[in-house]
């Protein structure tokens, strides 16, 4: 059965009055009201928000069903203070999905011998695939280069790719779009009529937008498939 997710979004609010935000997501009003505001100036980029707090959350909402998988139009208006800086958007029953990319590795018994790992993390309980590796082969244990598989075969050296899908939950909030190698939820970005065009990817998928007071930003916020565990 579908359950309702809660959206976080993320980010920090500055000046020396206090920050309102309305945001309205496919034409429905789904915040209004003061936010949390540090008093100081929006400062320069980057601007560090790997421990930023929700500016505010859409609870238990009806636009997002976990069977939901799309795009909606928002805009986000801010009024008072500097401005505000926002990045990631999160969501409860999301997957924690896993993943790495081998090269040049081989499978010789149940061992598992990495030539390089490309990209990503391998752990025990991830899926293998590749070209002649056994249906339903995964990683048991290991470590570094090393590492145990379940399905006894000789295979290699190709490239591989590892992965695991853990169901979401209530309570743990994870990215609500998830795309490798980008994870930002938001296109389409418009600050104030102008369209924003971002130079480069950063690291994580997800781009950082200032707003200042009196500015709004229209976008596509799109969420992806939700998982029940």
């Amino acid at each position: 059965m579908a359950q309702n997710r809660t959206l976080q979004f993320i980010g920090y609010a500055y000046g020396n009055t206090p920050v309102s935000l309305t945001a309205q997501i496919n034409g429905t009003q789904v915040f209004s009201g003061e936010v949390s505001t540090i008093d100081t100036d929006i400062p320069p980029p980057p601007i560090d928000l790997s421990s930023a707090p929700a500016l505010f959350t859409v609870a238990d909402s009806s636009l997002f069903p976990t069977d939901f998988s799309g795009s909606y139009p928002m805009t986000l208006t801010v009024t008072g203070g500097y401005g505000i800086v926002t990045e990631n958007v999160l969501s409860n029953y999301m997957s924690n999905k896993t993943f790495a990319q081998l090269y040049d590795s081989s499978i010789n018994g149940t061992t598992l011998t990495v030539g390089s790992l490309t990209d990503g993390t391998i752990e025990p309980g991830q899926a293998v695939r590749g070209i002649g590796v056994a249906a339903g082969t995964t990683i048991v244990s290991g470590s570094g280069s090393t590492w145990t598989v379940n399905n006894s075969q000789t295979v290699g050296p190709i490239s591989m790719y590892a992965s695991s899908v853990i169901p979401g939950n209530a309570t743990g909030f994870l990215d609500c779009y998830q795309n490798y190698p980008v994870n930002d939820p938001r296109s389409n970005v418009v600050i104030d009529g102008v369209a924003k065009t971002p130079i480069s990817r950063p690291p994580n998928g997800t781009w950082t937008w200032a707003v200042n007071n009196g500015s709004t930003l229209t976008c596509d916020l799109t969420v992806s498939l939700g998982n029940v565990g």
